[in-house]
């Protein structure tokens, strides 16, 4: 049972955190109105799906780049570990 709890718990949090981001960066919008002669308020969610997928799709760029960053400092890093070990392994000619 106490599994189950942190299980809600987590999933809450998670779906609380995604809908802060998409609200902070202009994927969600939200209105009211108010009918005084019904006594009703209506409330309005409006998803920008444009800005959503446009969010997505720099998200996925700016991840290839850094990756791409990061393997190139690899293939660098380990190319000049070969030298190194090339050099130190080669007899030294006195």
């Amino acid at each position: 049972m106490r599994r189950t709890h942190f299980g809600t718990i987590l999933f809450v949090l998670l779906i609380c955190l995604i809908g802060a981001v998409g609200y902070n960066r202009g994927w969600f919008h939200l209105a009211s109105n108010e009918d005084s002669t019904r006594d009703e308020v209506h409330v309005n969610l409006t998803v920008d799906r444009g800005k959503f997928r446009s969010d997505s799709e720099k998200a996925v760029d700016k991840t290839k780049q850094e990756a791409s960053k990061v393997s190139d400092s690899i293939r660098r890093g380990s190319s000049d570990l070969k030298d190194r070990l090339h050099d130190k392994s080669a007899p030294s000619q006195n």
